[in-house]
């Protein structure tokens, strides 16, 4: 049994490190090779944002079709490989429709994984005890290497060199997947996300807002970030360690969650609220290395936060059975706010810098407004 969980464990966080190594490579700096490929900022919002519309439609239809394979591996590793085919594919093209198009139904297929490889963990979990949190720390381990790798590359060679590094790390991604370990779900808790569910409860509803427009508020530093950085003579390295950084305090704050048991829903979302109101409003002041590293310091609130104090929302106001629904249907919603946002940003950040980000900070004030409004003490009933 032990060497049972061992070869689980690795298969699993194998995976995990293959996945978040290319999202590493994806998130920061792939709008600078479409800023390179001659896209305006309204084109590299749009790009960016493609994906979250297109997966609120199909992310049903992907999960079906995984169910429909004799194990998730399988599933999983076709839409990894198929993900690094599509990507590939812009290198044959040019031009605003055809790297919408493309790169559009290549993160699709990518984001699938997610859900799949979580599904697969959480067997892990049930039938061997596996650690989940160790399992999936991996994957934070390898988007801060993919952050460094992708950063010399772009300092030693040029923005085509970074484009075949993401390639690489899709069709690695995919190969990689196939060696998940063999796991069937139950079909009878398949059931789609219904985001009816998470309006109807008014607690729960004012939970979903704040947590989605504050993760929501990300927008214009996951599309532009690294472009204003760059704007502002910051190096490549330098560039890299801001993200990297702000992973490292992001799991920081997940570790330190298991000791502010008196933390809940409604503390952790306030002081979501507080922190990206503070990060945003002042991000494009940021214009020198050590102001901007204080600033994303700030990430372990914006973003952990948020996301713990949404889960915990769900927790305490959802019935035994629904919390995983819940959870999915929430990841739509915030997916949604999150691609308008981003579509909103590109002319802003066009025009003026400035306005992108307070425009995003505009929207933590208002989740801080709809997390004012939650309950005090909503912790995660102890059934779920």
């Amino acid at each position: 049994m032990p060497a049972a969980k061992n070869l689980f464990a690795w298969q699993t966080a194998s995976f995990y490190g293959a996945l978040f190594f290319a999202t590493g490579v994806y998130l920061p700096f792939f709008p600078v090779w479409l800023a390179g490929q001659g896209l305006s900022e309204p084109e590299i919002g749009l790009i960016i944002a493609a994906p979250f519309f297109i997966r609120a439609l199909f992310s049903p239809t992907l999960a079906l079709l995984a169910d429909r394979f004799a194990d998730l591996n399988v599933a999983a590793g076709i839409y990894g490989v198929f993900a690094g085919i599509v990507f590939a594919c812009l290198s044959f093209v040019s031009g605003f429709w055809p790297i919408l198009i493309l790169s559009a139904m290549a993160m699709v297929f990518w984001s699938a994984l997610v859900p799949i490889g979580d599904a697969v963990a959480i067997v892990g979990v049930r039938r061997h005890q596996i650690d989940y949190g160790r399992v999936r720390l991996w994957g934070s381990v390898t988007f801060i290497a993919a952050n460094f790798a992708t950063a010399e590359i772009l300092r030693l060679t040029s923005d085509e060199g970074v484009f075949r590094l993401q390639t690489a790390a899709f069709l690695a991604g995919g190969v990689v997947a196939f060696f998940l370990p063999r796991v069937n779900l139950d079909k009878a808790a398949q059931k789609p996300a219904r985001l009816g569910e998470l309006l109807s409860d008014p607690l729960l509803r004012r939970a979903v807002f704040a947590g989605s427009l504050i993760l929501g508020s990300h927008a214009a530093y996951y599309a532009f970030g690294s472009i204003f950085w760059r704007e502002q003579g910051f190096s490549a390295r330098t560039i890299a360690a801001l993200w990297a950084y702000s992973v490292v305090i992001e799991v920081g704050l997940f570790w330190a969650a298991k000791r502010l048991t008196a933390w809940g829903a409604r503390r952790y979302l306030i002081a979501a609220g507080i922190g990206a109101l503070v990060r945003w409003a002042l991000f494009p002041l940021a214009i020198v290395p050590p102001a901007a590293f204080a600033l994303q310091t700030l990430h372990s609130l914006t973003f952990a936060a948020a996301y713990l104090g949404v889960i915990m929302s769900i927790g305490a106001t959802s019935a035994p059975g629904h919390t995983a629904r819940l959870q999915a249907g929430f990841q739509l919603a915030s997916g949604v706010v999150m691609a308008v946002a981003t579509v909103a940003a590109g002319p802003l950040f066009r025009q003026n810098p400035m306005l992108a980000f307070w425009m995003t900070a505009l929207m933590a004030a208002a989740g801080l407004v709809y997390a004012c409004r939650l309950r005090r003490g909503m912790q995660p009933h102890a059934a779920t």
